[in-house]
């Protein structure tokens, strides 16, 4: 507040064009902790109204942003909604998670291009290449997304969470635990990490938060139920409630999971599971080895209510499929997905050393990308091109085309170079 005080409301504004982290959000957390109104009117000097103003009327004016300069501000604005109830702030932040999640995000779940938002809403085909998606980018819209969720419950943020966290995050995490800082998406390229002693990057201190904290969003709870929202192997303790809950999964290599209830005494309440958009083969579900007649639509909750008993065990099958990801407004650019993961094609090491994958202070080691195939598909069965390879749970190649290429899923890929939107022709029938 000494340091804002002096600044006009003017100077103030301008200082809001640069990069300033999550200081909304402190401030707003601040005064949630104390009650102290000196922190809500310095949290109100970092509303930044040319950003803010636009979102509140609902006008996307993002292009040309830095992108995670204003991520962070709309989980402040969150929170701000969060502590004083101004639906201003609820209008700021739910129009700009739906427009980014929908018209700016990539098959990935992430956002930005060279860290900006370079293309109009929708249209983002020029934006494939080497720089996409800057990490902090992705960790910050899952912070945002949590806020979403805990106002609505809505499973479509948890559908955008799941895929985020699967493909945008835990792919760029080597398996020393090396970070990057942008996620190619595009052909021949491969992932980058930072050095551990100088790569001193935004994304090196958020890589070191969020891998930390995986766990916050596997379950919600309201009064009356949980909310099995990921299939993570995980336990939660309700002491509220006597309850423990163990969840057992393999997945993504296992298409479900399965649930055990532990009750000090017989509880009634709702294990609200769940149903990813992807599910549109349906499922199955068992109550200690007995099935149910009925399941759930894609993109909603299976919501079970009764008497739970100690040792009860819930199992829970979905199976996946191949579903396309084109690049949004640009059907010549096709990704692959299975269920909720990103497939990539591996395109081998040729050209990659220590020095361009671990690439100290630079944040992109630039270099050349090789060619990958122009893959030939139909608009009436977009999945024709891909098909199950022999050997692990989660290996593909393509079929069809003149050349085979194994996939993987985009998590698992490291040390080479890949592809992931493919440059596609696609014939009408």
């Amino acid at each position: 507040g000494r340091w804002t005080a002096p600044l006009s409301e003017d100077h103030m504004q301008r200082v809001l064009e640069v990069e300033q982290g999550g200081m909304l959000e402190v401030l707003c957390n601040l005064y949630a902790v104390t009650g102290k109104e000196k922190y809500l009117h310095t949290a109100r000097r970092f509303d930044h109204r040319a950003v803010f103003d636009p979102l509140a009327e609902y006008r996307d004016e993002l292009t040309g942003l830095h992108a995670n300069t204003n991520i962070p501000k709309m989980i402040g604005a969150a929170r701000q909604y969060e502590v004083t109830g101004d639906r201003r702030f609820h209008r700021i932040a739910a129009y700009f998670w739906e427009e980014v999640t929908s018209r700016r995000t990539y098959c990935t779940g992430g956002t930005s291009y060279d860290e900006h938002w370079v293309g109009r809403p929708g249209e983002l085909g020029k934006e494939v290449g080497q720089n996409m998606e800057e990490c902090c980018c992705g960790y910050n819209m899952l912070k945002l997304t949590r806020h979403i969720y805990g106002w609505t419950a809505d499973p479509r943020a948890m559908d955008y969470y799941e895929r985020t966290l699967f493909n945008s995050r835990l792919g760029t995490q080597d398996p020393n635990g090396l970070k990057s800082y942008f996620l190619p998406l595009g052909r021949g390229w491969w992932k980058y990490y930072n050095t551990p002693f100088d790569s001193f990057w935004c994304c090196t201190g958020t890589g070191a938060e969020e891998f930390s904290k995986f766990n916050n969003t596997i379950y919600f709870h309201d009064q009356n139920g949980i909310y099995v929202n990921l299939f993570i192997a995980s336990e939660v303790n309700w002491p509220e409630k006597g309850l423990r809950l163990t969840q057992v999964t393999k997945f993504p290599e296992e298409e479900g999971t399965t649930l055990t209830l532990h009750v000090q005494r017989p509880t009634t309440l709702a294990i609200n599971i769940r149903v990813p958009h992807w599910a549109v083969k349906g499922g199955s579900v068992k109550i200690n080895g007995q099935p149910l007649a009925a399941f759930a639509s894609p993109s909603s909750y299976l919501k079970l209510t009764r008497e739970w008993k100690d040792g009860d065990r819930v199992e829970v099958s979905m199976p996946m499929s191949l579903h396309a990801a084109p690049v949004p407004g640009d059907e010549t650019q096709q990704a692959m997905m299975y269920g909720p993961l990103v497939l990539a094609g591996l395109l081998g090491d040729s050209g990659l050393n220590r020095e361009n994958t671990y690439i100290g202070y630079n944040t992109s080691p630039g270099g050349i990308a090789v060619n990958a195939p122009t893959i030939e598909t139909v608009a009436s069965d977009p999945t024709r091109w891909v098909e199950r390879a022999e050997g692990k749970s989660l290996a593909f190649q393509t079929a069809f085309q003149g050349r085979l290429i194994p996939m993987a899923p985009l998590y698992q890929v490291h040390g080479q170079r890949y592809v992931v939107y493919w440059k596609a022709n696609v014939f009408p029938a």
